[in-house]
C-alpha cells in the first residue's frame, strides 16, 4: 500500500516539462506559457546575431486565436563590482513583451522559426534551453 502511494505522488509530481512544450496547431505551433526558448548558437552566429549565448526568449502568452503568441526577449549581462570583486550575471530585459508566430523548422529537427507577424520575416531558430555543464 505503501508503495502505491509513493508511485502516485511521483507520478502526480512530475513536472511539466516532462509533458509537451510545442503543440501543431495548423501551419503554426502553440508554444507552452514559460517555455525559455534559445537562439541555436551556430545558426545565430553565421547569420550575425550578436553574443546569441548571452540572450533567451520566454512565452509569456498562450496561443491567442490568429495564432500568434507574446516573448519576452531577455538578455544576460555579466556585472562586475569592482569593490567587491565578485562578479554576477543579472537577467535584463532586451525587449518588452511582442508578438510572434513559432513554426517547425523544415531544415532543423527540433527547432523552431520566430516570425514576425508583421511582416513574416524569420527574427530567430530557437529550441528549448538546456541547462549548461559547468
Amino acid at each position: 500500500m505503501f508503495m502505491c502511494l509513493v508511485i502516485l505522488a511521483i507520478v502526480i509530481g512530475l513536472p511539466s516539462s516532462g509533458f509537451a512544450q510545442f503543440v501543431d496547431k495548423g501551419e503554426y505551433v502553440e508554444v507552452a506559457q514559460g517555455t525559455k526558448l534559445c537562439p541555436n548558437v551556430i545558426l545565430e552566429k553565421s547569420k550575425g546575431m550578436l553574443d546569441p549565448e548571452n540572450v533567451y526568449w520566454r512565452v509569456t502568452s498562450k496561443a491567442r486565436a490568429n495564432g500568434t503568441q507574446t516573448v519576452a526577449a531577455v538578455i544576460l549581462e555579466t556585472q562586475y563590482d569592482r569593490k567587491s570583486g565578485e562578479t554576477t550575471i543579472k537577467e535584463g530585459r532586451y525587449d518588452d513583451d511582442y508578438a510572434t508566430f513559432f513554426k517547425r523548422s523544415s531544415e532543423h529537427k527540433g527547432m523552431l522559426l520566430m516570425i514576425s507577424p508583421q511582416d513574416g520575416r524569420v527574427e530567430a531558430t530557437v529550441e528549448i534551453c538546456r541547462k549548461k555543464k559547468k
